[in-house]
């Protein structure tokens, strides 16, 4: 009786076991999926910053073109030519805008570039995840198997006695021995 016991205990230790080593397996997936959906949600994020940043650049420069006129036009009705302070003032407001359209583009690729490397990273994680839940697998059936073994080693052990057909190991209780004392391990 004792036997059977230790062998259908065994045996749902192993199907435990494996059922967890699934289970693992499973996550693993849904964390990569996740992973990716999160990675091409990031690479759209990119591509929108990337076009805001276009836009804001376009509207830097047609503010520009409206400045650059309104200050032709105030050169114009004072009747000066483009000389000295006049010139120096339209080039420093070319410059200026200039500068500003540069800067509103490279922040908008930076932006891009930096979500591009989040999803990236993103995306490892998941297959690491993924990996990681198939090794969990690939365990759980040694673990399944070592638990088998050990359960019918244990009911050969515990159950054989000293009868005939027994089996199994004598039972050092038997013969006013004593049980071996468990392995720490």
């Amino acid at each position: 009786m004792a036997t059977a016991a230790l062998l259908i205990a065994g045996g749902l230790q192993a199907a435990g076991q494996i059922q967890e080593g699934r289970i693992a397996k499973a996550q693993g997936s849904f964390d990569n999926k996740i992973a990716l959906r999160n990675q091409e949600a990031l690479n759209r994020q990119a591509k929108a910053e990337e076009g805001a940043s276009k836009l804001e650049e376009s509207r830097i420069a047609r503010q520009e073109k409206i400045v650059k006129g309104q200050q032709r036009a105030a050169v114009g009705k004072q009747g000066g030519g483009l000389a000295g302070a006049t010139l120096a003032a339209l080039t420093d407001t070319a410059a200026q805008f200039s500068m500003d359209r540069n800067l509103a583009l490279r922040r908008g690729f930076l932006k891009g570039r930096e979500l591009r490397e989040r999803g990236t990273i993103i995306a490892a994680q998941g297959k690491w995840s993924k990996t990681l839940g198939r090794q969990a697998s690939r365990l759980s059936y040694v673990k399944a198997g070592a638990s088998i073994l050990g359960s019918a080693a244990m009911a050969s052990y515990y159950g054989g006695g000293t009868t005939a057909g027994g089996g199994g190991f004598a039972n050092p209780t038997a013969s006013g021995g004593t049980w071996p004392s468990p392995s720490p391990w």
